[in-house]
Formats: C-alpha cells, structure tokens, sequence
C-alpha cells in the first residue's frame, strides 16, 4: 500500500463529497433541485482539484474542470429559479 500525503487525503474527501451528493440525488430526487447539490459538487470538484495540483492527472483534471462548470451553471439555475419563485413568476413543480 502506498503512502498517503496530505493532498491524497484531501482528494479523498472530494470524492466522497461529490459521491455522497449523487447518491443523495438518486435517494432524494428533489435534492437536486436544491443549491446544495451544485455547491457540494463544486466544493468536491475543488478539493479533486488541490489534489491534482500535487499529482497532476490531464484526463481527470479535464472531468473536474467540467464537472466545477457544470456545478456553477447548476447554482445559476437554481438561483435563478428561487428567485422568480420568489417573486411569484414560477409555480413550484414535482416534475423530476
């Protein structure tokens, strides 16, 4: 087994992160609607990313960078959601 650095660890705990955030969204639909689900995304994303900083990885750097990107669109979305919700313009819905 090879030793663990301080940036292994921290790259650990990013995939738990986004890992825990799919697996809440399969369990709990509606979780996704919430802005948590893209901010734990893009803090596991960030936290990948210090990792590879250390250990430089192109093809998982590149996931990363999309999966961040998408996360941040994911936040604009919901937002921009609550606050039309907010001003009454949207309707909530029970689609998922």
């Amino acid at each position: 087994m090879t030793d663990m650095d301080l940036f292994d660890i921290i790259g650990l705990m990013g995939v738990a992160t986004s890992i825990s955030c799919y697996a809440r969204v399969q369990w709990h639909r509606d979780f996704a609607k919430s802005i948590f689900y893209s901010v734990g995304n893009l803090f596991g994303a960030a936290l990948i990313g210090v990792s590879l900083w250390h250990k430089w990885n192109m093809a998982a750097f590149v996931c990363n960078a999309f999966w961040a990107l998408i996360s941040v669109y994911g936040m604009y979305r919901c937002l921009k959601y609550s606050r039309q919700y907010e001003a009454g313009a949207v309707q909530p819905s029970m689609e998922v």
